[in-house]
């Protein structure tokens, strides 16, 4: 039976939680509770595909808290957080928050999807439940009104810097131009086509520059995606610009 969507706190509703640390679920439906939203955990064994997960989410919440990490201390999960928040935003029009304990996800697992997943928090930031109501908030804004101006995209140059091995894969680090601060920004190479996914393809790449929409108003380097990426690497020599090494 779908859920009817009338609940006592109408502008969040039913908060499904999906984490596979069950503890730390407890921490997030507890947290919850405590400031009136009614929260469900999900049965990790009973959603191990991408697909019944959404179908679960969409016929008995109204909302999303879900970790990058599913199948860490759970197995059997083919899919992680971000790519479930980002279908369930992107094409249930759910709001969700995703959340995560570790730095490293950022770049690899999470950076692909930010452009669906507005509202990224800490695992520490999980135990104030002020903060996630606000996340599903912001993130409804965001599915009804567009994304606002820190998420507003620019098209612009991103510097290739490094090419490396990673858990999840082969990784990139780029800088990017125009974005006020300069330090790099960690994604897959993956993102640039499937012939970056061998190592040596990718090491080709660095100190060139490709060009893609970035949200250059991002305040932090956890907030930046980008999108419409342009397929052809440049030589940065043939552009009026530079850019600068760290300092």
């Amino acid at each position: 039976m779908l859920l009817d969507h009338v609940t006592d706190t109408p502008d969040v509703g039913i908060v499904a939680v999906l984490d596979d640390d069950t503890d730390q679920a407890k921490i997030v439906r507890f947290q919850l509770e405590d400031v009136g939203v009614q929260a469900i955990i999900a049965d990790l064994d009973m959603v191990p595909t991408l697909e019944s997960a959404i179908q679960w989410i969409r016929g008995n919440a109204n909302a999303v808290i879900c970790d990058v990490q599913l199948n860490n201390l759970h197995g059997g999960i083919d899919y992680d957080g971000a790519q479930l928040l980002a279908r369930v935003i992107g094409d249930e029009r759910i709001p969700g928050v995703l959340t995560t304990g570790f730095k490293d996800d950022v770049g690899m697992l999470v950076r692909p999807h930010r452009g669906h997943i507005p509202v990224l928090v800490s695992r520490d930031e999980t135990e104030d439940p002020d903060i996630l109501v606000a996340g599903v908030r912001m993130c409804r804004a965001e599915i009804d009104s567009g994304r606002g101006g820190e998420r507003q995209t620019h098209r612009t140059a991103l510097y290739i810097e490094k090419a490396s091995m990673a858990d999840t894969g082969v990784a990139l680090d780029a800088r990017v131009g125009g974005w006020a601060r300069r330090i790099s920004m960690r994604f897959p190479a993956a993102m640039l086509g499937s012939d970056f996914e061998r190592i040596e393809h990718a090491r080709r790449s660095v100190g060139q520059v490709f060009f893609a929409a970035v949200n250059l108003a991002a305040t932090s380097e956890t907030e930046l995606f980008f999108e419409d990426i342009e397929p052809e690497l440049v030589d940065p020599e043939r552009l009026s610009f530079h850019f600068e090494a760290e300092q």
